[in-house]
């Protein structure tokens, strides 16, 4: 596994790369302490995920989240910051972060943050999906998704264990982690009208109008998809300009 961690604080790099490395014994860990240095290293190395900061010297997280996911949609990002907010974490959602982990975590939950993201779960602070849960409720006319309760503990989920078909799961694990409909479409082999119709019919599975409020669910869910695979910036690359940028 690679790891890139965007971080202007050199304790932290070393601290979170050490909970890596117990938790990975064979990872790599790449550092970069500014925006433009992280952007370039994701740019030109092969990934698995990004660990971003949002307050970096060069520039806010928002831009640089906006960046990498714009240059590279295959490479599932993890905001880590000390802010807190509501309005910060959903903002990062709709950029298509994979999720958010605070730094004001105690080391356990930190761990346990950080193990549930690189096993492909989404983790958002608790009183950001109390706040955007009761949002989503709000707006939906049925009653929300029940997980089952064999994928409640702490595995690695499958389609059926999720009731769902082997291709609508892989649209998931490619949803999730941040990719828009014509690039999911690229990795998958499908025409993006097939795409489209996968992820209508997950919406429409898990109960939520949008991916943010799917993404909401998943956190509170605890759904672990599998870590996710490396990433060719050689790929991306060759992805057509509309494909890359476009919200999907």
């Amino acid at each position: 596994m690679r790891v890139l961690i965007v971080d202007d604080h050199a304790l932290f790099r070393a601290g979170l790369a050490l909970l890596l490395n117990r938790l990975f014994p064979d990872v790599e860990v790449l550092h970069a302490s500014t925006v433009g240095e992280g952007v370039t290293k994701a740019q030109s190395e092969k990934l698995n995920i990004v660990f971003l900061d949002l307050e970096l010297p060069d520039g806010h997280g928002f831009d640089a989240l906006s960046e990498l996911k714009e240059s590279r949609p295959s490479l599932p990002v993890i905001v880590t910051s000390a802010d807190e907010r509501v309005e910060t974490v959903a903002r990062c959602v709709e950029l298509r972060a994979m999720g958010y982990v605070p730094k004001s975590a105690s080391t356990e939950a930190l761990h346990a943050a950080i193990s549930a993201v690189l096993a492909g779960g989404i983790f958002l602070p608790a009183s950001s999906i109390d706040v955007l849960g009761r949002g989503i409720n709000n707006t939906q006319t049925h009653s929300t998704y029940n997980v089952p309760t064999s994928i409640s503990k702490p595995k690695i989920s499958t389609a059926s264990d999720l009731r769902l078909a082997p291709r609508e799961f892989e649209c998931l694990a490619w949803l999730t982690r941040g990719l828009p409909t014509k690039s999911i479409a690229t990795h998958m082999g499908l025409e993006d009208i097939t795409v489209r119709k996968y992820v209508s019919n997950l919406l429409q599975h898990f109960n939520v109008r949008r991916r943010t409020e799917l993404i909401v669910a998943l956190a509170e869910s605890g759904i672990r998809l599998g870590t996710p695979p490396v990433t060719d910036p050689a790929h991306d690359r060759r992805l057509p300009t509309s494909t890359r940028t476009r919200a999907g």
